[in-house]
């Protein structure tokens, strides 16, 4: 009988009942990005603030999870980085597109067109809201990652 600590140096990144998971919670962050997209577009965002932000950081970490394994290098924590900037940026491309289908404009014509605008909401999302929620994922996988005994060398 092998212990977990030798399945994953023979290069099985989590424990074997953690492997059926893990096509659940790789749709973590396209799931919440759905939601969220969808919610800001009906809901007022500035009320529901903190409970899409939480939303959007735990599938973010559900995905960054489900593709890191317990591997905790700078790889790994580069790559939550980017599913946090890809789960915000997809998130606000939803929006964008529900906001315009419903026939409501952007209310800032000194910007440009509108699909100019729509491409910097997108960006601004992706990299003031992604990105700080991918470090912060990354920082409790790591946290997470300390803590169990058969992850230490």
């Amino acid at each position: 009988m092998t212990s977990i600590a030798t399945k994953m140096q023979r290069g099985h990144p989590r424990p074997a009942s953690a492997r059926g998971l893990t096509p659940l919670l790789l749709l973590g962050a396209p799931g919440v990005a759905i939601l969220a997209g969808m919610s800001a577009q009906w809901l007022d965002f500035r009320a529901l603030r903190l409970p899409l932000l939480l939303l959007v950081g735990f599938g973010v970490l559900a995905t960054a999870y489900a593709v890191s394994g317990r591997r905790r290098d700078w790889r790994a924590a580069l790559t939550t980085v980017l599913i946090g900037a890809a789960t915000w940026a997809a998130a606000q491309s939803i929006y964008a597109v529900l906001h315009v289908a419903s026939g409501e404009r952007f209310h800032a014509d000194r910007f440009g067109a509108q699909w100019s605008q729509a491409i910097a909401l997108i960006a601004a999302h992706g990299a003031f809201l992604g990105a700080p929620t991918g470090i912060v994922a990354a920082a409790i996988l790591r946290v997470a990652a300390m803590r169990t005994p058969a992850t230490r060398r």
